[in-house]
């Protein structure tokens, strides 16, 4: 399988996750053969917004970038609380694009990566909220309504409808 001994970081909010988001790209890797570790705020069960579940195998504080090929970054309701100022979430982004590493990001995740200096001068898109196309293009990027966009190694995608084929892009910028 294409990709056999990758490991790919998904990173999901401890509450109000968007399942299809999670879900659909996960089964995506793992059926190429990739192993799939989840992250989260702490090591803990993960509720989704329709009543879905994951368990976190490890704390978005003790993430390497060193240990995984790709990081993807999972939407829902919660995002703006837990991930848009999280100071080791983003050093996490910041060192996975420093090392050329695949990195993916759904939903009002996408505003992680332009607070993490990612999106600078580039078109990005995100779910449809007010506050996060602001943040967007007060970090510099020119948003656009898309559904996917590819930047070599960063995907962005634009909420849950895209789930299939954001998770289809990362798998192929996995198989390189």
């Amino acid at each position: 399988m294409k990709l056999d001994g990758k490991k790919v970081l998904i990173v999901i909010p401890p509450t109000q996750f968007r399942e299809e988001e999670f879900f659909e790209p996960r089964k995506i890797l793992q059926d190429e053969g990739a192993t799939v570790v989840v992250a989260s705020t702490a090591v803990r069960v993960c509720r989704g917004m329709k009543a879905g579940s994951v368990q976190a195998d490890i704390s978005i504080a003790d993430a390497k970038a060193d240990d995984y090929a790709g990081l993807v970054l999972c939407g829902g309701s919660s995002v703006p609380e837990f991930f848009w100022n999280d100071k080791k979430l983003q050093e996490l982004v910041t060192a996975m694009a420093a090392a050329g590493k695949v990195i993916a990001a759904i939903c009002l995740s996408t505003v992680v990566l332009a607070k993490a200096k990612l999106l600078a001068g580039r078109e990005a898109t995100v779910y449809f909220l007010p506050q996060a196309i602001q943040e967007l293009m007060d970090a510099g990027a020119k948003y656009v309504k898309q559904t996917l966009l590819i930047h070599n190694n960063i995907i962005l995608a634009e909420g849950p409808p895209d789930s299939q084929r954001f998770g289809q892009a990362i798998r192929a910028a996995l198989a390189g």
